[in-house]
């Protein structure tokens, strides 16, 4: 959208920062620490902000030997070409991470001890590269936590909006200089100049169908992080004239449900150890085993004749097993048992194999298991090379299939960056006034290793943050602003302050810190005279609406049905679940003594 003279401002700030994720969240912190005035935008409503970083694990990269990081970095990226520049500022600041976290968290991070010999083991140096974390535990929403705190303990220089999502960045026509952003804001076009700068960083496009099949040429991947990672970073840049970069990058975790959900059950049933055990195979679209079920999972990629790859997507593969595996997988006891309980719930049954077949419109399945007994009996499989302790073979029915689809974690596609996260024209020069931070075009071309998002969004946000802030405008311009008609539109939506709740007889409060989101859950519950669980009632949580949400009043039913505030949690929202039970159960407790 390029600048005109009939284009007026409606505000402005020093820096723009469009998309609050860890990488938004990172870049706002560091440009209000270095003196500017930051507006920080999502199109996510209170709650469902965070990106895939309110998903992730929250450990990063680290490494203490320069040459020999490289040397393991250059072998995950060949055959891919890579920027000299841009990699080895990445492997300075990766071995500065420990330090990193320490100055600005005040954390000393630990060894997680995941992958000590590197996820690609059989590269030079693989063991040079070490995760680290600031957090205990994973996947528990605390890394999340920590980077949003940072924007809420400066929101004095930080505004923020809710569910206004970027229409169009503003361009001078003339210098290409990037003048402002027109934002979607309650309903109205707003034009907001950037004075400074604006930091791109809106994640990827694992949830735009188009795209990915565009880009990917893939037919059908499950999201299993954010929904509104949508592509919208890669029209920002390409109405601006930027190169794009690693548009085929993506990584993943094999695996999850087909139910039809927007967000599927069971992203990482892959990595379940006694599931994959028995006569129990993966089959394609036409019934015949495609993918290794028991190899170690690598971010999705799969060995392929000394390389590994992403597998092709099929349209619509089943996890097929038959009457002994059903049996043992109801009976399981791992510490996944639940899961799979719930998982096998889903499957589809038939008596023999031709109706399994039929039913699921995989012709060559009685074929396929033939040859999967065949390979039992070799005490080989030839053909993918899985344990062959993990196999038995199939015996009689009845038979089972349940749906599942190849999923996606993140994509790494976007603007070209340099090593001051600029983000770079057709022409190889940066675009005045315009950064990049996170997942939308980072550094990875393949070959994506674990810990390196979280790295890179604290690296890359630290870089866009500060450079945008003391960056000095290229070409001067005179904004013309139009008359403030709602000034309250205009107003950050975010808040520091917690409401105090009020508790009446036989009632308690409860909260719990301990869920996704930074704001923490609050319960009032009331006691009946026999000390028995009587009301339950939610009065402040920003759990995510599409999980953890949910989950509350599904956990709020079994409460009171069972009378027992500690229930089975919730498929998908342990986290959730456990600290709305850690709530209920504070608040009872104090109930009966009320």
């Amino acid at each position: 959208m390029f600048y005109n003279d009939r284009l007026k401002w409606d505000l402005a700030y020093d820096v723009i920062v469009v998309g609050f994720g860890g990488a938004g969240a990172s870049s706002a912190r560091f440009a209000a620490d270095h003196g500017a005035q930051v507006l920080l935008i999502d199109s996510a409503p209170e709650g469902s902000e965070g990106g895939n970083t309110r998903y992730a694990g929250g450990a990063f990269a680290w490494g203490n030997n320069f040459n020999n990081l490289k040397d393991y970095y250059k072998q995950t990226y060949y055959p891919f070409k890579y920027d000299p520049k841009v990699l080895d500022e990445f492997i300075e600041r990766v071995m500065d991470m420990k330090e990193y976290s320490k100055k600005y968290f005040d954390i000393e991070a630990m060894g997680t001890g995941r992958r000590p010999n590197g996820e690609y083991p059989e590269y030079r140096n693989a063991n040079s590269m070490q995760s680290q974390s600031m957090t205990t535990g994973m996947y528990n929403g605390g890394f999340w936590k920590l980077l949003r705190k940072q924007v809420m303990d400066r929101l004095d220089k930080i505004d923020v909006w809710y569910e206004s999502p970027a229409e169009h960045l503003i361009q001078d026509p003339d210098s290409k200089q990037v003048l402002g952003v027109q934002i979607k804001r309650k309903g109205l076009k707003v034009n907001v100049a950037a004075t400074h700068g604006v930091v791109l960083s809106l994640g990827g496009f694992e949830n735009n169908e188009d795209m990915v099949q565009n880009f990917l040429g893939q037919g059908s991947l499950a999201p299993i992080g954010t929904l509104y990672n949508q592509g919208k970073g890669i029209d920002l840049a390409v109405e601006v004239g930027a190169r794009l970069w690693h548009m085929s990058n993506y990584d993943s975790h094999g695996f999850s449900l087909r139910n039809g959900d927007a967000r599927e059950k069971f992203a990482y049933m892959i990595n379940w150890k006694s599931l994959f055990n028995g006569s129990i195979f993966v089959a394609g679209d036409d019934g015949t085993r495609y993918y290794r079920e028991d190899e170690e999972d690598r971010h999705g990629y799969k060995y392929n004749h000394g390389n590994w790859i992403m597998l092709p997507n099929q349209n619509h593969p089943h996890i097929v097993m038959d009457k002994v595996q059903f049996e043992q997988l109801q009976n399981d006891d791992s510490a996944k048992g639940d899961q799979i309980r719930e998982l096998i719930s889903y499957a589809i049954k038939a008596d023999n194999l031709d109706e399994l077949a039929e039913k699921i419109s995989a012709p060559k399945l009685s074929e396929a298991v033939d040859d999967y007994n065949f390979l039992v009996d070799q005490g080989r499989d030839m053909f993918l090379n899985r344990k062959i302790e993990t196999m038995r073979k199939f015996g009689v029915g009845p038979y089972y299939a349940i749906p599942i689809r190849h999923n996606i974690l993140h994509t790494h596609g976007g603007a070209r960056r340099n090593e001051k996260c600029e983000v770079i024209d057709m022409a190889g020069f940066p675009i005045p006034n315009l950064y990049e931070a996170g997942e939308l075009g980072d550094i990875f071309a393949t070959k994506y290793i674990g810990a390196n998002s979280i790295a890179d969004l604290l690296i890359s946000g630290e870089i866009s943050g500060t450079n945008a802030a003391k960056n000095i405008a290229r070409f001067k311009f005179e904004p013309r602003y139009n008359q403030f008609t709602k000034p309250n539109d205009w107003k950050s939506d975010a808040g520091t302050s917690i409401a105090d709740f009020e508790a009446g007889p036989r009632q308690g409060i409860g909260t719990s810190e301990n869920g996704i989101s930074d704001t923490p859950i609050v319960v009032r519950v009331t006691a009946s005279e026999d000390d028995k669980l009587a009301k339950i009632e939610v009065l402040q949580q920003k759990e995510s609406p599409s999980i953890g949400g949910k989950a509350i009043p599904l956990l709020t039913n079994k409460m009171l049905v069972s009378g027992e505030t500690s229930v089975d949690a919730v498929s998908g929202a342990t986290t959730t679940s456990r600290a709305f039970m850690d709530a209920v159960t504070s608040a009872f407790e104090q109930a009966k003594k009320n």
